[in-house]
This record gives structure tokens, sequence and C-alpha cells, in this order.
């Protein structure tokens, strides 16, 4: 409770000072610790790069770069962070490290392969379909989905919230994939993006018609009860095309470098089809739109 007070004091001045004082403040940073990861995902280019980990000595300085710019709040990435080793540093000493500096609020993206024992305040399960396609795009023919979903039903984080990332091979199943996991109780929501083309127009790649048809689905999904973190001003502003990206609201630190919006920055093919939408998504928090804050109160710990 008292972090999540912290946090809301923090969001309270970060506003402050952006709209009132009218300083330019980043919001979130996201730290790539790693780029191994245990999975080769079909639709995925950005692991298993043969770029080295970090040290815990470049997370400390990392962190404390995204500290002095004024961030407070922070997401744990690679590759698959679980795999993050340093001597005898592990994941949740990047944690605790992040807390000592100042952090407010830390979460994770992760596979869910592995046991989620997490102590961020929020874990984002990349799940990408029912059983057999995310068995086929993530983990090429082996069933990882029932090892996921295992890990999940038996994880006693409070805060457990599913990526689904929508190309062409998933979009069909959103429906069922929503009221499947409606069924977990450990699962507290979902939170949607689309495919990026990173490295090109693939074979997953979605166009805007296409994602329109999609985000219609989403809002009536989210009309009928589902638990979906996507706020209707967030979705309705995809659906228009008309959200402002490159963002200066976040910056990324990988390989030991700083980058603002995401490592893609000038990849215009990237940058015009974003299907990131944790960043419209923040936007619209910032521009204190009602359906967006109550979407980020989702993202604060329960406990």
């Amino acid at each position: 409770m008292k972090q999540k007070i912290k946090y809301l004091f923090y969001a309270v001045s970060y506003l402050f000072k952006t709209k009132i004082l009218r300083q330019e403040i980043p919001f979130i940073g996201g730290l790539v610790i790693n780029e191994k990861c245990n999975l080769h995902c079909k639709q995925c280019d950005v692991n298993n790069r043969a770029i080295p980990d970090l040290s815990y000595e470049d997370i400390k300085k990392g962190l404390q770069i995204f500290y002095d710019k004024g961030i407070r709040s922070v997401f744990i990435e690679g590759g698959e962070p679980s795999l993050w080793r340093d001597r005898n540093y592990r994941l949740d000493d990047v944690v605790k490290l992040a807390r000592e500096i100042g952090f407010h609020l830390v979460s994770i993206y992760t596979n869910g392969t592995f046991p989620i024992n997490f102590s961020t305040d929020s874990v984002f399960v990349s799940i990408d379909g029912l059983k057999d396609t995310t068995n086929d795009l993530r983990g090429n023919g082996i069933n990882i989905y029932d090892r996921v979903i295992k890990n999940i039903q038996e994880s006693e984080h409070s805060n457990i919230i599913i990526n689904y990332t929508i190309n062409s091979r998933n979009e069909s199943e959103i429906e069922a994939f929503c009221d499947e996991m409606s069924k977990i109780k450990q699962v507290r929501g979902i939170f949607f993006y689309f495919h990026t083309p990173y490295f090109g127009f693939d074979r997953h790649f979605l166009d805007m018609e296409q994602k329109r048809k999609i985000i219609k689905r989403i809002l009536d999904l989210k009309r009928k009860g589902y638990k979906i973190f996507n706020s209707y001003a967030c979705l309705k502003s995809v659906f228009k095309d008309n959200w402002i990206r490159p963002s200066k609201i976040c910056y990324v630190y990988a390989d030991n470098k700083l980058y603002q919006c995401c490592r893609a920055l000038g990849n215009d093919d990237a940058c015009k089809n974003c299907g990131y939408l944790g960043y419209p998504e923040i936007i619209y928090i910032l521009k204190l739109k009602p359906s967006a804050i109550i979407s980020a109160l989702n993202y604060l710990p329960r406990k």
C-alpha cells in the first residue's frame, strides 16, 4: 500500500511539472538486461542476437540514467530476463537495486516458462493465442502453453497481466482467448499489442484496415465485461491512427546504449506501423482521459 501511495503522489507531481510547469520529463524506462531467450518465437526478431548481457554494474548505470532523467517507472525486459546472471547476482537483485535507487514502479516482461515468483509490482506474461497457436508461434511445435499456464496458476503474485501481440496468425482467436483467460483467477487482465514490422513486412503483419476491424472486436469484448486493460481512449486513437510517434515519454537502455522511444527509432516502416500500444496508452493517461486513467490503475499492485 505504501508503494502504491508513493507512486500516486509521484504521478500527481509528474502531471504538475509537465502540465503546469511545462517541463519535459520522460515517464517510463525500458531496461533490456539481456538478449538471450529460451524460445525462438517465429514473430520475434529481437532475441538471441549474440549481444552480451548487461553486467550488474551496467544495469546500475542504466537505472541511474533513467532516474536522473526523472523516470520513476521501469520495465525489465529481455530476451527472457529470468535467464540473466552476473556472478552471484540474479534477477531479483536487479529489482532490489531499482527499488534502492528510488523507482516507484518496477515491472517485468517474461515468457512465463519459468516460475513466476518475481518481487516486481507487475508481471507481464506473453501468450500469443490458444494452445496450438502459442505452441506454433512461440514454442515451434513444443508444448510450452501448458507450462506457462501452470506457472501462472501456481504463482502467488497478485498482479499478473497477459500480453497478447496480435498478428495475422492469431487474430481469429482473440474472443476465445479472452474467454479462456477469464477462467484463470490469477490473470488480472489482458493487454493487446499489434505486431510491429521491425525487420520488414513479414507474413505476420496486419495493415491498418485489418487493425481497425480487430479494434472494433476488442471494444466489443470490453463492453461485454472482459478484463481488457487497453483503454477506450487508446483504442479509439489507434483506430484513427492519430497518436504521435516517435514519443518522448519513454527511453530504452540496451547494450549499454540509451534510446529515445525505442531501438527502432529511425525505422520509418516500424514507426508508422508501430503496434506497441503501451505508448499511446501512456499518452492518453497524461492527457487525463478518464478511461486511460482507470486503465492505468490496473497496473498498480493490489497488495
